[in-house]
């Protein structure tokens, strides 16, 4: 883990790097433009996966449509989501650089620590020394947008001299992003986002143990770890009079997240935070023929199951793929539409069940939004479980890694979905784990009624994603220092102030001294009455 997250600033400058220039507008944008002029913004885009993309392309389009100048900058580290049909944007204009990811880009479902591979320690050091890039960007952008997967692009844009800088997130908040702004984490709800309790925000002893160490490790060691190996590379690219990383994060203007304050758990926010949850909205289209004959002869309806773009399937044992099928088998009144690419071999198993159809590509918003749609078998990424949510279809969870397990336990805890460990389903009684997962989801009407509920209060939240994120990106280009909005951190106020440290001693010192002086008291009473009560005996006895 260490090994890991030392290499993590690395992550994000591994490979092709292009650059995407005036992103397609959505004709449903906010057309009011609050701004005195044409902005020129700069999306930073690292393609992790096919939802971040669409979070980023959406945040890109939106903000042409509200009639600026929009450019994407995209470092190329996951192939399969690349491949992809590019719905949000499209790509103009390519610059190359060293790859250095792995090249197949694809993620065996049963190895979810092929995750964590370290990565080439030499990348971000690379990176900044292209010179070309420097002067290709420099000074040309009013705004960045950098999706904060890692924070060493901040470097980069803090050197080419953008004064508004904006972070975003793909995935709900985490202690690493929100540390610099001053939001504390509490260990006692706020579970963490790699490594969630199954309680949520509700946590067992036990849990709220585990969870109190994780964050005393992080802040013990992690916090200071990724300084220590940013620190010299940074000195090395841009001289020692470059400001420090953390001092550059603190200064972003704002964070957009991909999370809507009605779905998520609890935790401190600060005012730099702004929820843009649901932003991604990919125009609806009419089914294929082919996927809509399946939907329209469902007898008791649909269930679509998708794992995302990370999962390889075809690397999936073949005794859970069969555990999947038997399961499926047993509901007959209902297809089931899996997005999968198969190989010879299973095409021939998969032909054998009926009632389940294989498909490589689906679009998936359009089928959600059908009415004969019952459920959606997930890997919970934060963009499938939104949509499932905004169309009212209940989850059936099945996490793999990163934020997914987060996400699934926040839609159980929600009551929309059911819960699954996929180690569970390595194992004999996989094939039943499955039908009564499947059988709650599809027949308990909880599970409907609570997302239905969801639903409505996602698309009556006042102000609308488009409209905060044009409205606070133009806001924050005529007023780039927006440090009021920071909470006060820990090396600000000093660790002992930050805790109350000083004043819980201060408060045990003054009780200390008055339980002294009250013992002191008692202590001198307790003499004066023994010393009375021995004089009385006396007296009474020379009487």
């Amino acid at each position: 883990m260490p090994k890991l997250l030392t290499n993590f600033c690395t992550l994000i400058l591994i490979c092709q790097i292009t650059l995407l220039a005036s992103a397609n507008p959505l004709e449903e944008a906010p057309q009011k433009n609050l701004a005195k002029k044409r902005l020129k913004i700069l999306v930073y885009s690292p393609t992790i996966g096919w939802s971040h993309m669409q979070f980023m392309g959406s945040i890109a389009d939106t903000l042409v449509g509200a009639g600026h100048d929009v450019h994407i900058f995209r470092v190329s580290m996951n192939k399969r989501a690349e491949a992809l049909p590019k719905e949000v944007f499209n790509v103009t204009n390519f610059h190359n650089f060293v790859p250095n990811f792995v090249q197949t880009g694809k993620f065996d479902i049963n190895q979810m620590d092929n995750f964590k591979e370290p990565f080439d320690g030499k990348s971000f050091n690379t990176f900044l020394f292209q010179t070309n890039i420097i002067e290709q960007f420099a000074e040309q952008f009013d705004v960045v947008l950098a999706e904060l997967y890692n924070q060493c692009p901040m470097a980069l844009f803090h050197r080419i001299g953008v004064k508004t800088k904006l972070g975003t997130l793909a995935v709900p908040l985490y202690q690493t992003v929100v540390r610099p702004f001053g939001i504390p984490t509490l260990s006692s709800y706020v579970t963490s986002l790699f490594t969630p309790m199954n309680g949520g925000h509700k946590m067992n002893f036990v849990e709220r143990f585990v969870n109190f160490v994780n964050d005393l490790y992080d802040w013990l060691y992690l916090n200071n770890l990724m300084a220590s190996y940013e620190k010299p590379v940074i000195v090395e690219a841009f001289g020692q009079n470059f400001p420090p990383l953390k001092q550059i994060m603190r200064n972003v203007s704002l964070l957009f997240t991909n999370s809507n304050q009605f779905f998520e758990m609890p935790r401190p926010i600060s005012n730099k935070i702004i929820n843009i949850g649901g932003i991604v909205e990919m125009k609806v289209k009419e089914l294929e023929p082919e996927i809509k004959a399946i939907v329209d002869n469902s007898l008791d309806g649909t269930v679509i199951v998708s794992f995302g773009t990370f999962a390889d399937i075809n690397s999936m044992k073949s005794e859970m793929k069969l555990a999947f099928l038997e399961a499926f088998a047993r509901f007959p009144n209902y297809a089931f539409i899996w997005k999968v690419e198969l190989s010879d071999e299973d095409a021939k198993v998969f032909a054998k069940y009926k009632n389940v159809h294989p498909v490589k590509w689906m679009d998936q918003k359009s089928l959600l939004m059908h009415p004969k749609m019952r459920a959606f078998v997930s890997h919970c990424g934060l963009n499938s479980v939104s949509e499932a949510v905004q169309f009212g279809v209940p989850v059936l969870a099945i996490p793999l890694l990163a934020d997914q397990l987060y996400n699934a336990i926040m839609a159980r805890v929600k009551g929309i979905a059911v819960q699954l460990d996929v180690g569970q389903l390595n194992v004999e009684g996989a094939e039943q784990l499955l039908v009564d997962g499947l059988d709650k989801v599809l027949n308990d009407p909880s599970y409907r009624q609570n997302v239905k509920l969801l639903k409505q209060k996602f698309a009556s939240t006042p102000f609308g994603a488009k409209e905060k994120l044009i409205r606070w990106v133009e806001f924050a280009a005529e007023f780039p220092d927006l440090n009021e909005l920071n909470l006060p951190w820990e090396e600000e106020l000093g660790t002992l102030a930050y805790y109350s440290v000083d004043i819980i001693l201060c408060i045990a010192a003054i009780l200390g001294i008055f339980a002294w002086i009250l013992f002191k008291l008692a202590k001198f009473l307790a003499r004066k009455y023994l010393v009375s009560v021995g004089k009385g005996g006396q007296k009474t006895k020379m009487n």
